[in-house]
């Protein structure tokens, strides 16, 4: 497409990256850098700088607002995209020729697209669209084509010839190298054996196993044979809910059911709300927040191409903190859904998402959801069958989680928000009715809002100074505070009031139906108040954190078991339990009484089926004896690990990932390390999923610091990721709230808490820190126990029988970095290129 730069207002521009500059005209590169350079538009890559030139386009920005689903926006992914050559020789020329290309996208936007992202960009690429409006094709006749609906069910039988996972079947012929793997075939026969004969399975599928096809073919030749069956797959990780959707299923069904119904259902706050997004636009146009427009641009294509409206697909969007936070205003929630009412229903992302939820065969969802739709009554995902449990190591913590009920300043403040904000920067639910702000049943309801928000301010500001400085601890009893609870309750009780009075009163049928929503926050609110001040319950624990936005109350179950066994498994035919971390020392004892599934199913099968890997060949571990003990002198330990990584970050060079049990130690140690030491750390340097990508496209040499998260569902194969250091044995802080609860249930049950809790959590989440480092069968690496409890201690040995490789023991910690260095070097001297193909299938 021949490209009208006179129009466009860049008949002539300078790109320019640091010292380099270069002169385009009509959109193609001169060499001509006359001295009136200075007074055309300037193009810039990224952080615009200082420039005397008022027109000055950043074309990363521009970008983000082409291209939001791209994983990152960095120069050279955006180079290779439009097949710009001179990426990394001539950089000004790049971005110049860069922006050739993105001009080019933009007039072949749909005209709406355009005219929206004239209204939000910032100047001076708002002026671009501006100009390019006139040159967009014409509008689509009509909406957006709907979402392909799902085929109906016909009576083909497809059947497979043979064993899906011996040479000569159709997995092997589909693809290359695939080998048979025994543990792959056991646990595909007692999943298939799981489906035909209900009960309960556990399975600990080592990494290299292919367990997701172990219990994928099984699930879909059942449901080929049982019409009547329905199963739902249900992840922690969003990861893997990607991967089985996006690639397992549709590998499996193409051959095996290419007409089963399958769908895959996130929470509903990943969706967009279309009513929602159209109020945000028109509040921050017409409102005090202009300077947020921008912030919605990365949306306007994606909105418009998007089949889904799954904000995970945005990288652009989320990648923006401020993005992230307004999300809250444009997702679909539960109580602001106005449901049949909504002008946006037929296209609504959510309910057509829930629809293909509820009309699929296989299922796959997320451990929250799955929960969260338990209690209420499986009125999202309908009546299933099964239930396959991957990465179930998480689900005891994610099921304590979604039975939490918490009050926040924070939750307060975004109900409040939605029906009046606080400081006039937009409009909420009461200033969009059309009774009269001076109406009483209005004011009101303006005065109880406020009060409201104003009386939690104040009673967790008080509350906060009774309290330990501990960041979390057990909440003592509230009776201090009995009549300013009475108080929050009682306008809870009158705001109720006060909006189902104005439901009554109004006529438009969307405020009636979004008041409905709010109306439900408010009763939960208020149940949870009731519960704050009513006596303590035995199964449950009251505790508080302290965190940034303030301080957060809880009211945690002790015991997910019972709940499970009451609402869960009364209505399963089967379910399969699967995680590469099930079991201490070959026992399923333990997470089969925190699940509850030893009284809820008779006759549970349990199996181990070993990793592919050859970790004893691929893997070392080592631990060395003479760093100082980490129970004692605090900054004895953090000066001595800084120490030791330094020297094994620079023999090494290779990518290290760290892992702390605490941000305290994450902290001290990062401060103690020698500035010029490459390192990316959690809760410092961006969020997880940055971070990830971060440390993926860095040279070696990089040190990657990370907590809790990233002791699990890390995936970074080959050089991304070649050791491991364990800075800590993981056990829980034995005096945080929830731990010392349920010691004390233990103890109160003649369970030891030690023994029977303290320390299987401990072994199972070390075994997923260290199984973060074999990824693929062509890995090697190193993990580093910078604990010496697991020499010192009597406990140490349940650690080191959970170990995948011998354990190595070094006296010194020179000794250890230098025969790591050897053995490094003789490896990358002796290795072919690592392999990233051969995946867990």
């Amino acid at each position: 497409m021949e490209i009208p730069w006179d129009h466009l207002g860049l008949a002539r521009f300078c790109a320019v990256s640091g010292s380099d500059r270069a002169m385009f005209e009509g959109g193609r590169h001169s060499s001509d850098l006359s001295e009136d350079a200075e007074s055309v538009p300037v193009v810039v890559f990224g952080a615009l700088g200082e420039s005397a030139n008022d027109a000055c386009y950043d074309v990363r920005l521009l970008a983000r607002l082409l291209h939001p689903t791209l994983s990152d926006h960095e120069l050279p992914t955006l180079c290779a995209l439009h097949d710009v050559k001179s990426c990394s020789g001539e950089p000004a020329r790049a971005v110049g020729e860069l922006l050739s290309a993105l001009a080019s996208e933009t007039l072949r936007l749909d005209r709406e697209v355009v005219a929206l992202l004239a209204r939000l960009a910032s100047e001076p690429l708002s002026d671009l669209f501006s100009r390019a409006l006139v040159l967009a094709p014409e509008p689509h006749a009509g909406k957006k084509p709907p979402i392909e609906e799902l085929p109906e069910k016909n009576d083909r039988e497809v059947t497979v010839e043979g064993s899906a996972f011996e040479a000569g079947g159709f997995v092997a012929q589909a693809l290359s190298g695939y080998e048979r793997r025994d543990g792959q075939a056991k646990m595909a026969r007692e999943v298939a054996r799981l489906f035909l004969q209900g009960g309960a399975l556990i399975v600990e599928a080592g990494p290299g196993t292919g367990k997701t096809f172990a219990y994928l073919i099984p699930a879909i030749e059942h449901l080929v044979r049982d019409r009547s069956a329905r199963i739902v797959v249900s992840t922690r990780t969003k990861q893997l809910q990607e991967q089985l959707y996006g690639k397992d299923l549709p590998f499996l069904l193409s051959t095996m059911r290419p007409d089963l119904k399958v769908a895959l259902l996130k929470g509903r706050e990943n969706y967009l709300c279309l009513r929602r997004w159209e109020i945000a636009v028109r509040e921050l146009s017409e409102g005090l927040e202009r300077d947020q427009l921008g912030l919605l641009g990365p949306l306007v294509r994606w909105l418009w191409e998007t089949e889904t409206g799954d904000i995970d697909e945005n990288a652009a969007f989320l990648g923006d903190p401020g993005g992230r936070e307004l999300w809250g205003r444009l997702c679909d929630t539960s109580h602001q859904c106005i449901d049949t009412v909504c002008p946006h229903m037929d296209d609504c992302f959510s309910i057509r998402a829930r629809r293909r939820a509820r009309k699929a065969d296989l299922l796959v969802v997320n451990h929250s959801l799955l929960l969260n739709d338990l209690a209420v009554d499986r009125v999202v995902l309908g009546k299933y069958t099964h239930v396959v449990l991957d990465e179930a190591h998480a689900f005891e913590e994610t099921a304590r989680s979604a039975f939490t009920w918490t009050l926040s300043a924070r939750v307060v403040e975004r109900l409040a928000d939605e029906l009046t904000p606080s400081r006039r920067r937009r409009v909420g639910w009461l200033d969009r009715l059309s009774v009269p702000r001076g109406d009483a049943d209005v004011r009101a309801a303006f005065d109880l809002v406020a009060s409201l928000r104003m009386g939690t301010a104040r009673f967790l500001s008080a509350l906060g100074r009774s309290l330990p400085s501990e960041r979390r601890g057990p909440l003592p009893s509230l009776g201090d505070f009995d009549a300013i609870l009475h108080r929050i309750g009682a306008e809870i009780d009158r705001l109720e009031e006060a909006v189902e009075a104005l439901i009554e009163r109004i006529d438009e049928p969307e405020l009636g139906r979004e008041g409905e929503g709010y109306l439900e926050a408010l009763r939960g609110l208020g149940g949870l108040v009731q519960v704050l001040g009513a006596p303590r319950e035995a199964d449950a624990v009251h505790w508080y954190e302290r965190e940034r936005a303030g301080l957060s109350l809880h009211v945690t179950p002790l015991e997910v078991a019972p709940i499970l066994a009451r609402i869960f498994y009364p209505a399963l035919d089967g379910v399969v339990l699967t995680s590469a971390t099930l079991s201490v020392d070959r026992d399923f004892t333990f997470v089969l009484r925190a699940l509850g599934l030893d009284a809820a199913f008779p006759g549970i099968v349990a199996e181990i089926v070993p990793s592919a890997f050859s970790y004893k060949e691929h893997m070392r571990i080592c631990v060395p004896r003479a760093l100082p003990s980490v129970t004692g002198d605090h900054g004895a330990y953090e000066t001595a690990l800084a120490e030791f990584l330094s020297s094994l970050a620079r023999r090494i060079d290779k990518k290290g990932l760290v892992l702390f049990t605490s941000y305290r130690m994450l902290e001290e140690v990062r401060r103690r390390l020698p500035e010029d030491l490459r390192t990316l750390a959690q809760g410092v340097d961006g969020p997880r999923s940055k971070l990830l990508e971060r440390f993926k496209r860095s040279a070696r040499g990089m040190l990657l610091l990370g907590t809790d998260s990233f002791w699990e569902g890390v995936d970074l194969p080959g050089d991304d990721l070649e050791y491991v250091v364990i800075t800590r044995l993981p056990f829980a802080v034995p005096t945080d709230p929830i731990q010392a609860a349920l010691g004390e249930r233990y103890t109160a049950t003649g369970r030891d808490p030690f023994r029977d809790l303290a320390l299987p959590r401990a072994v199972l989440k070390m075994r997923q820190g260290v199984g973060r480092l074999i990824r693929t069968q062509r890995d090697r690496g190193a993990v580093i126990l910078a604990d010496r409890r697991v020499l010192t201690r009597s406990y140490g040995q349940s650690f080191v029988d959970a170990l995948p490789a011998p354990l190595e023991v070094f006296d010194r910690p020179e000794d250890l970095v230098a025969n790591l260095g050897r053995w490094f070097d003789e490896a990358d001297r002796s290795r072919t290129p690592i392999d990233l193909t051969r995946r867990d299938q």
